[in-house]
């Protein structure tokens, strides 16, 4: 197994470094290697959110988070720079629903779609967060996850046809069926958590995070008991050390100081 950690969409947000304290974000995205295939953690923005940004992402949305809308930074495009085929892309693991998560979905319309059921659920009831014309090219979803064993007092979910080394985790708080997910990373030694939205920037596991990104994962959150004892839990990774966390939006890895 190799893991490829992808930028698949800048994040220009008006105020940078001075309001949010980093200069940009991105949409970070995982590709896992396996023997046989390729699997993808979330798709970040895709070529049909740059085509036709306002019916996709929301003229409202673009306008307060900035995409720089580069085809480059697609997933198809990343997967290519790679040396690497989108056609061999057989199964997408989404941490949850928002339109920065599954735009390029519509790029690999063949790959099985694996999600928490709660999140399935907030998709096929037009939940607040779900851009229809992102899912208009019919998605195939994967049969629902089956529960595994805990995973430090969590929730966690095997995903059919999937490893045993990869399967999601339940970090609540951010969206309906909002999930890490879990990765064994042989290579490093050591678990990967790809932690979604749960942390927006580093400074919130230790409680010293600028107003603004507070700010901002209070608006955006759907359980806010939930999302505070999610972030309490990663904060307690991050001072184990045990875990390799990964954050969608955080342009600095979240075990780097």
């Amino acid at each position: 197994m190799r893991i490829h950690e992808l930028n698949c969409g800048t994040l220009a947000v008006p105020g940078g470094e001075a309001v949010f304290g980093s200069s940009h974000f991105v949409c970070r995205c995982l590709l896992i290697e396996l023997e046989d295939r390729l699997v993808a953690v979330d798709t970040g923005i895709g070529l049909g959110d740059i085509e036709s940004p306002g019916l996709r992402l929301g003229e409202d949305w673009v306008a307060r988070v900035g995409p720089v809308l580069d085809p480059g930074e697609t997933l198809v495009a990343r997967v290519v720079s790679l040396g690497l085929d989108p056609r061999d892309v057989s199964d997408v693991v989404l941490t949850h629903h928002h339109r920065d998560h599954v735009g390029g979905l519509a790029d690999l319309p063949w790959a099985r779609v694996h999600a928490t059921s709660a999140c399935r659920s907030a998709v096929e009831a037009g939940d607040g967060g779900v851009v229809p014309a992102q899912w208009a090219h019919g998605v195939r979803w994967a049969p629902a996850p089956v529960p595994a064993a805990r995973w430090r007092g969590h929730a966690s979910w095997a995903l059919d046809g999937l490893p045993a080394s990869v399967r999601l985790v339940a970090l609540a708080g951010h969206s309906p069926g909002h999930a890490g997910v879990l990765v064994e990373d042989a290579f490093r030694g050591r678990e990967l958590l790809h932690v979604g939205d749960a942390v927006h920037h580093r400074a919130q596991l230790t409680r010293t995070a600028p107003p603004a990104v507070e700010a901002f994962a209070a608006s955006a959150q759907h359980d806010e008991t939930a999302r505070l004892r999610t972030q309490r839990l990663l904060a307690e990774l991050a001072d184990e050390g045990s875990v390799r966390l990964v954050s969608s939006h955080d342009p600095v890895p979240l075990d780097r100081p």
